[in-house]
């Protein structure tokens, strides 16, 4: 899921927030909070524990704003921020769910037939993609997260990650070869169910 905020907003609103703008720093909790809570559901599996980690992150944004830094990316900033805490409580394993985010599937009315058919195999494609997930190494899976659901460009990952942007494109190759070769798998299975009706 690529931002729709561009890092220049981004920007300003932090500089407006880091001199005390209590309407910019709401504007970018609430950009940021359901974004890091959901990337913090994937990296540890206590919800209490994230949610938590993510209100204090920005209890403490506030209270340290003056003495902040200004951030050529907010965004990067918060998820780096967010990274670390949860590998400072002691919680970085990775979580074994991959919790999609509900969205507007049909912004159209369609016949409620065609709407529950396609909510089930849409269903269905989400839970292959869950069962998928969840078998790539944690390292793997991490990079597939920051990669192509949150936007992060290779270098920002690998900074965030501390490696060495090398490794993280390799990372991604290697997740993107087992889910091809797994996607494979399954149609080559289900056609092997069709054959024997």
């Amino acid at each position: 899921m690529a931002s729709f905020f561009t890092d220049t907003d981004d920007r300003m609103l932090w500089q407006r927030f880091r001199q005390g703008d209590e309407e910019a720093f709401t504007l970018l909790y609430q950009r940021y909070v359901r974004v890091l809570y959901s990337y913090g559901k994937k990296l540890i599996s206590d919800e209490a524990v994230i949610e938590d980690l993510v209100q204090d992150l920005f209890i403490d944004l506030w209270q340290s704003r003056t003495r902040l830094a200004d951030a050529e990316s907010p965004r990067f900033y918060l998820f780096r921020s967010l990274r670390r805490r949860i590998h400072r409580a002691g919680n970085g394993r990775f979580n074994e769910r991959w919790d999609l985010l509900d969205e507007d599937l049909h912004p159209i009315a369609l016949p409620k037939e065609s709407e529950i058919i396609e909510f089930e195999q849409t269903q269905k494609q989400k839970d292959d993609l869950d069962t998928w997930l969840k078998s790539l190494p944690g390292r793997q899976y991490e990079v597939m997260i920051l990669r192509f659901y949150n936007d992060f460009s290779y270098s920002q990952i690998s900074e965030l990650l501390t490696i060495n942007e090398q490794s993280v494109r390799n990372l991604v190759q290697r997740a993107v070869s087992k889910l091809r070769q797994l996607t494979i798998s399954a149609v080559i299975y289900g056609l092997f169910l069709f054959l024997l009706k």
